[in-house]
């Protein structure tokens, strides 16, 4: 799945450091169409900013939910490989989002079966 422009802008080009402009552009990986979805449904905004790092036991959370359903998961997540690797933007993003409580746990597992039914 292909994602917006303005997830692109907003997400891919300032938090992921795996993301490469004309590369690929029609991949997108699993968190960062969730954080789409979030933004879609206001439960996501880039007003505020992100940090770039991540906290290791809410990131398990999202491996676990998220990661190990995701495209890139197998061979060409760096981060699944190795977790000294940083994540994608997308789960620094979730991350975030959940450590914060902007989102819940029960958000992020609704929008990963809303993906999994469009693919």
């Amino acid at each position: 799945m292909k994602l917006s422009p303005s997830i692109v802008q907003t997400l891919c080009l300032k938090y992921c450091s795996y993301y490469k402009p004309g590369k690929k552009e029609e991949l997108a990986c699993r968190c960062s169409l969730i954080v789409e979805q979030f933004m879609q449904s206001g439960k996501a905004s880039f007003a505020a900013s992100f940090k770039k790092d991540h906290d290791r036991s809410t990131a398990e959370t999202v491996i676990q939910e998220i990661c190990m359903k995701c495209d890139f998961h197998e061979k060409d997540c760096d981060f699944m490989l190795d977790r000294a690797a940083p994540p994608c933007g997308g789960m620094v993003v979730l991350t975030q989002l959940l450590q914060s409580a902007r989102i819940s746990l029960s958000d992020l597992i609704m929008a990963n079966k809303r993906i999994s039914r469009k693919s």
